[in-house]
């Protein structure tokens, strides 16, 4: 990893539908300033509001990763910030006119390729990483995630389980640097299970899924596209961790032990590592904590 931040080496633009609503959403991802973090701008509202990508200002539990400040809401963010993870970068204002994030073939190249392509600069700032200093763990019914202290590496074991149905018990295991997550992980595509089609359906999701981006598991283990990898399933799931994790407050070295974790066990994560890692004062202010309650 680089010793220093990083942001893009210039503008980047992303256009797309968003998966759940299948809505067309056009983004704009700029350079942005050292220490800025990443920031959402909803361009399509009065008076171009913000929301900065901290878990201060999470809006859910959902079956996707949301964030909101005020009428500044976006959601579906986590493969936008698993990328800027993979690639190192700290710093970028995001902005979108839509809340829904373009899903792209529902992995996280529709955001690695343009990065790549647009390249990353150093800021004159030294790199803020999140060290850990003891365990911290979540857990839920037979969910289990832990993170563990590391030094200058994340490293993700996942386990999926889902007993004697519609996959095998799958384990990845990945130390994230560029390479391997732009080979390893990011092109890894979002799966559903058969039974959760007819529900999402039902409440009028799931617009922007198609046979060609969107996995889906059959009781019997049959899928109905081909993989890109045996255990893509598991490699997407680490992808969404490395996504939500983002939200502690950026990078992050440790070591993560994950079993059937989803977002919401992922966030709860995020919070305990951001009030454990960042002293009072990287905190956000009073008035903030007071925003992001009223957001809830």
């Amino acid at each position: 990893m680089s010793k220093k931040q990083r942001t893009l080496a210039k503008p980047v633009d992303i256009d797309g539908i968003g998966l759940f609503f299948g809505r067309p959403v056009s983004l704009r991802c700029l350079p942005a300033e050292a220490n800025t973090g990443i920031v959402f701008v909803r361009t399509d509202l009065h008076g171009r509001p913000s929301v900065p990508a901290t878990i201060e200002y999470l809006l859910g539990p959902q079956r996707w990763t949301a964030i909101r400040n005020g009428e500044a809401e976006v959601f579906m963010i986590e493969h936008l910030l698993a990328a800027a993870v993979g690639l190192g970068i700290d710093n970028m204002t995001v902005e979108t006119d839509a809340a829904e994030m373009p899903i792209g073939d529902c992995s996280a190249t529709a955001y690695v390729e343009p990065f790549l392509a647009a390249g990353a600069k150093e800021l004159d700032e030294p790199q803020r990483t999140l060290h850990l200093p003891h365990p911290l763990s979540v857990s839920e019914s037979d969910i289990a995630l832990m993170a563990a202290p590391q030094e200058n590496a994340l490293t993700v074991t996942y386990t999926l389980d889902y007993g004697q149905h519609f996959l095998r018990t799958e384990t990845g295991t990945f130390t994230i640097d560029q390479e391997t997550f732009v080979r390893d992980i990011a092109p890894a595509r979002t799966y559903v299970l058969r039974p959760e089609v007819d529900a999402f359906l039902k409440q009028g999701l799931g617009k922007g899924a198609s046979p060609e981006n969107t996995i889906v598991l059959e009781d019997n283990g049959d899928t109905s596209i081909d993989l890109r990898f045996p255990d893509e399933c598991v490699r997407h799931k680490i992808l969404d961790l490395i996504g939500d994790l983002f939200l502690a407050g950026g990078r992050l070295a440790a070591r993560i032990l994950a079993y059937k974790s989803g977002h919401g066990t992922n966030v709860q994560l995020a919070r305990k590592i951001r009030e454990t890692c960042l002293t009072p004062a990287h905190q956000p202010t009073g008035n903030d904590r007071k925003q992001a309650h009223a957001n809830h």
